[in-house]
């Protein structure tokens, strides 16, 4: 269903790309908040994603052990929909969730801070090339050295996960376009389009050789992305967004063990499927 919606928005997207128009207040409405313009107003928006990841090779070393496993799939963890959950002010941030803020620095363009918080987990039983070594010490079953051979990837061996959160910290700059509108404009379809840049920081869970390490927030890399999607604004504050977000995440310095020198790091190629509800407002003004 997401995807065929998604293919639906990239369709009107690139049809109504030619007929995008600034957004001016007509003479019959107030505009803005009041005002005929929504340069230096302010908006935050809060919603609920999906996530879908490329295969991606992960490093893992520490002591006694040293390898890699290559082309390795992964998933998201969405959180089964409950009204006890999603509409919980206590509990708004266990599901995969989205927050934004920002500010409009003219009519089109704007720049806004937020969380995408994404979860990530990899595929179990899956099979898997890997090339390094265990020590005998740790495990009887699965300490040898390994060269460039397949393995099945069992729990017994590893789980691991990002799943109290795949933060991605970004900062990000937009443009908006009207491309529908009523005659007053209480009504209006914009389409946007950005990029961000910020920080990795996952919570890292990993169970190896059956022991489990809950790690604490860290910042473990870097990431980018590109992003486009639609608003349906109703009046001048309240809009439904739908976005599409393709971005990169380079994880260069993942916690794994308790001691200092045990890390893993992989990249995560990632796209993201979000829809959210969002407020528009002017510092100062009811």
């Amino acid at each position: 269903m997401i995807r065929h919606l998604t293919i639906i928005i990239l369709a009107l997207l690139y049809t109504t790309s030619g007929y995008g128009q600034s957004l001016e207040a007509s003479n019959d409405d107030p505009g803005w908040n009041g005002l005929k313009t929504r340069k230096g107003s302010f908006f935050f928006h809060w919603g609920y994603n999906r996530d879908y990841y490329r295969n991606t090779d992960i490093h893992y070393k520490g002591k006694g052990f040293d390898f890699t496993i290559y082309d390795v799939n992964a998933h998201d963890i969405p959180e089964e929909f409950s009204a006890k959950v999603y509409f919980n002010p206590t509990k708004l941030t266990i599901p995969q969730f989205d927050f934004r803020i920002g500010y409009f620095l003219d009519e089109n363009y704007s720049v806004s801070l937020g969380w995408d918080h994404m979860k990530y987990r990899i595929s179990e039983y899956q099979l898997v090339r890997i090339d390094g070594f265990i020590d005998e010490e740790l495990s009887e079953e699965f300490g040898q050295v390994y060269n460039n051979e397949n393995i099945i990837l069992s729990p017994a061996m590893l789980r691991f996960e990002h799943s109290d959160g795949l933060n991605f910290i970004r900062a990000g700059i937009e443009r908006q376009s009207v491309i529908l509108q009523t005659k007053n404009q209480r009504l209006r379809l914009e389409q946007f389009m950005g990029v961000s840049l910020g920080l990795a920081t996952p919570w890292t869970d990993v169970t190896f050789l059956g022991k489990r390490y809950k790690n604490w927030l860290h910042v473990a890399g870097w990431g980018t992305s590109a992003l486009m999607g639609l608003r349906a604004h109703y009046g001048n504050n309240l809009f439904l967004q739908y976005r599409m977000q393709v971005g990169y995440l380079n994880l260069s310095d993942i916690l794994l063990q308790d001691e200092a020198d045990s890390r893993g790091n992989h990249d995560i190629k990632f796209t993201e499927l979000s829809v959210s509800l969002g407020y528009n407002f002017r510092k100062g003004k009811k």
